[in-house]
């Protein structure tokens, strides 16, 4: 009589059989940062909310944005090399878990501080979602590389979209602590989907022997030694703060044009997302007919465009309009980055976006800092159209270095 598998073991070929299934694999990437999204950008849109219910100044609560990126930013190099010794999926599971326990805490901080210490550790958990993430499909598409990392993104634009429209609308509802509770919901579910569905590192996995500070620095060393590191770093930072460190001050902004409040900043910051999403979809057509260099180039200008016919000061609908011409010129310059990326050193290539994701949110942490000195020296308009004006320097800047590198024929596109 034959002896029939234990309810463990079937378990266990269950998992093995939805491990070599790709199509239901890249489904919970793409829940994976969709929620990674939806738990970092939240607050965007609710400053002047959170500011009223805590009692504290808006300019403290912008401030919360800084909270979020610098700890990400500084968590990036450690969790890099971490991934790529102890394993990508044991990193992604473990900082979901912990993205959910500190949203869990923000919904019940009773002050500033609490909130700020919660948002400190979402920067944290962050850092080993999106990188890692991307290192993983990376990983499992050698070819077709660029498109399915600009689609794993769009899964986080499309997070953005949600959390941005959904908590301005919801936060007049169910208050902002309501919007945390359900965005702690949203990382539970993709928590309990990568525990359960993602494979774990092969046994036959090579050793890669003790891990220690030196195994770091060797893998950093190894990286920075690549000129196209230098290019990609520079570039993903000057983006990060020129683009987003204004989104915290949508808000207020609008307020200060007595154009709206927290409901329109949500619907503005998600026009945004939809200009990247929507390139994102479109990326196989700008392959066939740009390099990527011009699609850097381009994506200066566009966004340069989109961030001076915001400053316009027009109805908070045509606002968001343009801040989908924003995004669609800040995603040419950043998926082109990305598969840059993915060729610096493709054997420690979760580092290496550990690093790209490090330097994005190093420039989130500066960028509202340079907003607040730029809006109060030369007003609303001013500022918005200086940062513009750089953004499109930046895109020029980057196609001009990357043409002078050499190309690697990767498979990457």
């Amino acid at each position: 009589m034959p002896i029939r598998p234990s309810s463990k073991a079937r378990f266990h070929e269950r998992r093995r059989a939805v491990a070599k299934d790709h199509t239901l694999i890249f489904a919970v990437f793409l829940l994976c940062g969709f929620s990674a999204a939806v738990a970092i950008r939240t607050l965007d849109p609710l400053t002047v909310e959170v500011a009223r219910d805590l009692l504290v100044p808006v300019s403290s609560v912008v401030l919360l944005a800084s909270a979020v990126a610098l700890p990400c930013a500084l968590a990036q190099p450690i969790l890099g090399p971490i991934g790529d010794h102890f394993g990508k999926s044991r990193v992604l599971k473990i900082s979901l878990w912990a993205s959910a326990i500190s949203l869990a805490a923000g919904a019940v901080a009773n002050d500033l501080v609490m909130l700020a210490v919660s948002r400190m550790l979402t920067g944290v958990a962050g850092a080993g979602l999106i990188p890692v993430g991307m290192a993983m499909v990376g990983d499992m598409y050698k070819n077709g590389r660029q498109i399915a990392i600009a689609r794993f993104v769009a899964s986080a634009i499309i997070g953005q979209i949600m959390g941005a429209v959904f908590a301005g609308v919801l936060a007049e509802v169910i208050g902002w602590r309501g919007v945390m509770w359900l965005c702690c919901a949203v990382v539970v579910i993709a928590a309990i989907a990568a525990t359960l569905l993602l494979p774990g590192e092969p046994k036959d996995a090579p050793d890669k022997g003790q891990f220690g500070l030196h195994t770091g620095m060797a893998i950093y060393r190894r990286i920075f030694r690549n000129r196209r590191s230098w290019a990609c770093y520079s570039t993903v930072f000057a983006t990060g703060g020129l683009v987003f460190g204004f989104l915290p001050f949508v808000a207020p902004v609008l307020q200060m044009q007595n154009a709206g409040g927290t409901r329109e900043a949500g619907i503005i910051i998600g026009g945004m997302a939809v200009g990247s999403l929507a390139f994102s979809l479109a990326l196989p057509l700008f392959l066939r007919i740009a390099t990527r260099p011009t699609l850097m180039a381009l994506g200066g200008l566009v966004g340069c465009a989109g961030f001076f016919a915001y400053s316009s000061n027009v109805h908070w609908l045509a606002e968001a309009a343009f801040f989908c011409v924003v995004g669609v010129g800040f995603f040419m310059i950043h998926n082109s980055v990305q598969a840059e990326v993915a060729d610096i050193d493709p054997s420690s290539r979760s580092t290496c976006f550990a690093m790209h994701a490090g330097f994005f949110y190093m420039g989130q942490t500066v960028g509202p800092l340079l907003w607040t000195l730029a809006i109060g020296a030369l007003g609303p308009r001013g500022a918005i159209m200086l940062m513009g004006g750089a953004l499109a320097l930046t895109g020029l800047g980057a196609s001009a270095a990357f043409r002078r590198l050499p190309k690697v024929a990767s498979g990457a596109l």
